[in-house]
């Protein structure tokens, strides 16, 4: 498992709260790209190719969910490469992000809930495009 330097973390991630939002249910919509301007993702096309070497965003807007922190967990080949610890809390709604350099591979983002539930999850591959 790869860790990260205190320094490195505030980088790579970032959580800014939005408006009131009650929800009877955790919502979260999860787009991936390479910019996010005025908390919004410039979001790619469901069959974009990732090069490695490239810096990719997992952005998630997310409404209804308790006080804490939800995760964007990372994995390459079946194995975790990174796991970002994002603060949210109850009745808002968050547009929240975090950042990784891709190798080679095939790739799951997914998005769990404070209380580890898994609330989104995206999957593509990074390779050499033609």
């Amino acid at each position: 498992m790869l860790m990260m330097t205190g320094l490195a973390f505030f980088l790579s991630a970032s959580s800014l709260p939005g408006e009131p939002a009650p929800a009877a249910q955790p919502e979260a919509k999860l787009a991936l790209g390479y910019t996010v301007k005025n908390r919004q993702i410039d979001a790619e096309s469901a069959g974009h190719c990732y090069q490695p070497g490239e810096s990719v965003i997992a952005w998630t807007h997310i409404t209804g969910l308790a006080t804490g922190f939800v995760e964007h967990v990372w994995f390459r080949n079946g194995e975790e490469v990174a796991r970002h610890y994002l603060p949210v809390s109850s009745g808002r709604s968050w547009r929240t992000w975090s950042r990784h350099t891709l190798q080679a591979g095939d790739y799951r983002v997914q998005i769990l809930a404070p209380d580890r539930k898994e609330l989104a999850v995206s999957t593509f591959s990074a390779k050499v495009c033609e």
